[in-house]
């Protein structure tokens, strides 16, 4: 058991959600299509043993949720702007709730459910697993995600059945109870909701700063061309798992970002199941992984991402990443196989 003696393969899961539960909050990274190639560069730096991440999301409509929580507020806004009364003298006294945050906030929190209610919206699950001594929290650029009501913050977990909601591509796929619960009692949604033009800030490829930036992962050329017909194991359901998952053998290499024009059309990947866009590390080098429910949607999913990037290198890939053979040795579950051990 020499991992869990020496402490160098601490096995950590975690997920990326609201840090303030501010479940109207439409966060984002600062720099449009920046996001992936930082989460891999920080991956890189802090050099873990093992690092996997989902991006898993889904086409959802919550316009009723929130129009019941704008409802809500309102009411909630108009009961604390109602003086109360004293029963000794009968004169009129301001609630304490007129001055706390929550009655601060509630105009720009509703006019923000305003300006979202309307829009195609977006379920969004960040989740992953991290091998490795430290560096998880503060390397994952997700805190970086943010707007004028809140911001992402990462919660890490030490629980091992998270590991099956990462081989099954498993997200939270209903926070109604989080938006309808918000004015009495904020919890952190799971996952959150952006709007359909947001996506293209969360999932994309990469770009490339500078010519040594993203060490690990294998490229090939920017071509841009718009592919046609179909794509080699976007028929396949991999082994059963209840994913089909590709891999992109070599990553396109995108010095700048794409014009607004050529990535808007990303705001069409989501569907009504869960698809995810995963960053896999093991050691040395960066995989991308695509996965979706069902073979079908994998052939419409990458269908817009080559409209997009051109026609992608793809491979079929195992839903569950090798380097999971390994977990149970890594936790003392095992014999380590050193040799003299």
């Amino acid at each position: 058991m020499r991992g869990r003696k020496e402490g160098t393969n601490a096995v950590r899961f975690f997920n990326a959600s609201l840090i303030n539960a501010n479940v109207m909050s439409v966060p984002r990274f600062p720099q449009p299509q920046r996001l992936i190639g930082e989460l891999i560069h920080s991956i890189e730096a802090a050099s873990p043993k093992f690092a996997w991440v989902q991006l898993l999301f889904r086409r959802v409509n919550y316009s009723p949720a929130l129009v019941a929580l704008k409802n809500e507020m309102n009411y909630a806004v108009e009961q604390i702007k109602t003086p109360k009364r004293s029963l000794i003298d009968d004169s009129e006294y301001d609630r304490p709730e007129l001055h706390r945050d929550w009655y601060k906030r509630s105009g720009e929190r509703i006019k923000r459910i305003d300006a979202t209610v309307n829009k195609p919206h977006v379920l969004l699950g960040i989740q992953g697993m991290w091998v490795g001594t430290s560096g998880l929290a503060s390397s994952l650029p997700f805190k970086d995600c943010h707007d004028e009501l809140d911001r992402l913050g990462v919660f890490v977990y030490k629980n091992p059945w998270m590991l099956a909601e990462l081989v099954e591509r498993r997200m939270v796929e209903d926070i109604s109870p989080y938006i309808v619960g918000y004015a009495r009692s904020r919890l952190e949604p799971p996952s959150f909701l952006v709007t359909q033009e947001d996506v293209a800030y969360y999932v994309h490829l990469p770009v490339l700063k500078t010519p040594g930036f993203l060490k690990s992962i294998n490229r090939t050329q920017y071509s841009g061309d718009i592919a046609t017909g179909s794509v080699e194991g976007a028929e396949t359901t991999g082994d059963g798992s209840g994913s089909t998952v590709l891999r992109l053998a070599k990553v396109p290499t995108i010095t700048e970002p794409l014009k607004e024009k050529e990535t808007e059309r990303l705001s069409m990947l989501p569907s009504a199941i869960v698809r995810g866009f995963e960053v896999v590390f093991d050691g040395t080098t960066t995989g991308i992984l695509l996965s979706s429910r069902t073979a079908g949607e994998m052939g419409e999913y990458l269908s817009v991402l080559n409209s997009v990037y051109g026609e992608l290198d793809v491979r079929k890939a195992l839903p569950m990443p090798e380097f999971l053979k390994q977990i149970p040795e890594i936790v003392g579950l095992v014999p380590s196989t050193v040799s003299g051990r």
